[in-house]
């Protein structure tokens, strides 16, 4: 009886373990099943204007996320994480203030997606948690046209950033 107690602990701690990504998926990679079986339901996200695809939530390194796929091919749509304690490399958070012009007061060109205005200028990695996969702050204009308060970082598919802005 013993054994089979310390069997079925070795079993759990190691799904637990499985559970437990130390990285966040790429956009456009296939979902893990691991993501697909947090879903509670038949849960679904707005991932773009009037479009909807099955998500799920999970901790990665502590931090929630909220991952979208395509239903047919399985593929990740959308990242999205409104964390706090998420910190990317050049150390802009959720509740950190960013202009939403440049030096001379010219408007950076935004897009906007699912109620946020998204620009690359306020665009980072957070190489521990994703490599090089580049996350866009997710904006909301604060009292003055120039300022905006981030409140989630977001990776879509269904993103169109304005042309001019690329880098």
């Amino acid at each position: 009886m013993r054994s089979l107690v310390c069997l079925l602990v070795v079993v759990s701690i190691g799904a637990d373990a499985k559970a437990q990504r130390s990285k966040v998926p790429l956009l456009g990679s296939q979902v893990p099943k691991s993501v697909m079986m947090a879903r509670v339901g038949h849960h679904q996200c707005l991932t773009d204007v009037n479009h909807h695809d099955p998500c799920s939530s999970i901790k990665i390194r502590g931090l929630r996320f909220t991952i979208a796929w395509d239903a047919h091919t399985k593929d990740i749509t959308y990242i999205f994480t409104d964390d706090r304690r998420l910190v990317t490399d050049s150390e802009l958070g959720v509740g950190g203030a960013g202009t939403l012009v440049d030096e001379e007061g010219k408007p950076y060109p935004v897009a906007e997606y699912v109620g946020w205005l998204i620009t690359p200028y306020w665009s980072d990695t957070t190489q521990y948690l994703s490599d090089d996969a580049i996350w866009y702050a997710a904006l909301r204009r604060g009292p003055g046209a120039e300022d905006g308060t981030v409140v989630a970082f977001v990776q879509s598919r269904y993103l169109k950033l304005p042309q001019e802005a690329a880098h």
